[in-house]
């Protein structure tokens, strides 16, 4: 396995990454090519953007994407999206992606690394696995328009 810096060639199998993960189990969404591509966009588009991508040869197997920014206690990086083809879940690909993006911010002297999950779903026990905490301060608010 390999991982390296995102460009922007690496879209196009980003985006198939990240519809095969959250059009399944336990998301079902109903993601499209056009507007997950335009999604993942948002985010590539974002100054202070970083991404990094894990392949297997060819192949690219897992990605995250994130973005540097300043906090009043030192700069953050805010993990936008993180996701691992579904059949390489559960394979230490996640944690390694997340220790190489810890690599990767040593010389931007990151202090810590934030983002936001569904409760009671998988990617809650594994970012908690992989050391995160629930700040329990925070409240994330919802409204239909």
């Amino acid at each position: 396995m390999e991982f390296k810096q995102y460009i922007a060639q690496d879209l196009e199998k980003c985006t198939t990454t990240f519809i095969d993960v959250f059009n399944a189990e336990p998301w079902n969404d109903e993601w499209t090519v056009e507007n997950a591509t335009r999604y993942l966009m948002d985010f590539t588009n974002t100054p202070g953007f970083f991404g990094l991508v894990a392949c297997e040869q060819e192949d690219l197997i897992g990605f995250i994407f994130g973005v540097r920014r300043a906090w009043w206690s030192g700069d953050e990086f805010f993990i936008h999206e993180m996701c691992v083809t579904p059949n390489h879940q559960h394979s230490g690909i996640g944690s390694a992606l997340l220790n190489e993006l810890i690599q990767a911010l040593q010389p931007f002297a990151i202090q810590n690394i934030t983002l936001l999950t569904d409760r009671g779903i998988p990617a809650e026990a594994f970012y908690k696995k992989n050391s995160f905490e629930e700040i329990e301060r925070i409240v994330f608010l919802s409204k239909d328009i």
